[in-house]
């Protein structure tokens, strides 16, 4: 059901998860603004009727004017650091830049889509009340962009940590098909498909889910083994051989955004892959 208080979206970040969630809002009623840092794209969103627009944070704002971008009910912010050489500093430059220009806009409600990366793995559950986080690069780029734009005066902001990223163009049994002596074969894995990130996004959005912050990881927690030797041999026909030991693991908890109403479309990652290989 499409959300009364919200009219316009804006989307910074159209790409695999970005565009097929555009298309879904729109679907439900949602004029849609997206952004796009290559110029050949402009077409393809246009096309998909997505509003779109050149966006590119070098650190500062370039493109279009991103005023006219920001003139939405809701900012969606899907901007991974990615994993250049890039410093913790950058991108959060990118980040505060990017605040500055919402502060001046009448975007009053935000999502940032974050990861799980930012918890420890600590040999057991972790939940968004978690204290033992990350004090890696990758963590301290995602959680100090967190706490500023969750500081962003007059704005609801909410965060979704997204675990490991599964569904079109991802299948997980490239990562490992042919190899072996691959470490951890009893590790838990922690992942979502993209139906889920959608649906946890429109979720939030539908239900006013706004000042909190949310895990993204499906309920089930196979082996690695167990799911990657079965990805692998089901799409790529090639065995992937762990070693039976079981290092450090997180097992990222999801059952704050099930208590708030949200059913998972892929709860078992185990039939999910059993379910694809038949299609």
């Amino acid at each position: 059901m499409k959300n009364p208080e919200i009219d316009k979206i804006a989307i910074i970040g159209c790409g695999w998860l970005g565009s097929p969630l555009a298309i879904n809002l729109i679907k439900k009623g949602y004029y849609v603004k997206g952004s796009t840092t290559r110029k050949e794209k402009i077409a393809t969103l246009s096309a998909q009727h997505i509003d779109p627009f050149l966006v590119q944070l070098n650190p500062n704002l370039e493109g279009d004017d991103p005023q006219l971008f920001l003139d939405a009910d809701l900012l969606i912010i899907n901007i991974p650091p990615g994993r250049s050489s890039g410093s913790v500093t950058n991108y959060q430059q990118k980040i505060e830049n990017l605040i500055t220009e919402i502060s001046k806009s009448p975007i009053k409600k935000l999502i940032f889509i974050s990861s799980t990366s930012v918890y420890k793995e600590i040999n057991d559950k972790v939940d968004e009340a978690t204290l033992a986080l990350d004090n890696s690069e990758a963590a301290l780029r995602m959680l100090n962009a967190e706490n500023s734009l969750k500081s962003i005066k007059n704005v609801d902001s909410s965060i979704i940590r997204m675990a490991g990223l599964i569904g079109p163009g991802r299948h997980p049994g490239r990562f490992f098909a042919g190899k072996e002596n691959i470490p951890n074969g009893l590790s838990p894995v922690n992942l979502i498909h993209l139906d889920d990130c959608i649906g946890i996004i429109v979720h939030v959005i539908e239900n006013n889910l706004w000042n909190v912050t949310f895990n993204g990881a499906a309920p089930s927690h196979p082996s690695k083994d167990d799911f990657y030797g079965l990805a692998s041999k089901n799409f790529y026909n090639k065995n992937a051989k762990f070693i039976n030991e079981q290092g450090n693991f997180k097992i990222v908890d999801s059952s704050k955004i099930i208590a708030k109403g949200y059913e998972f479309k892929h709860p078992d990652l185990m039939e999910w892959l059993l379910q694809t290989s038949q299609n």
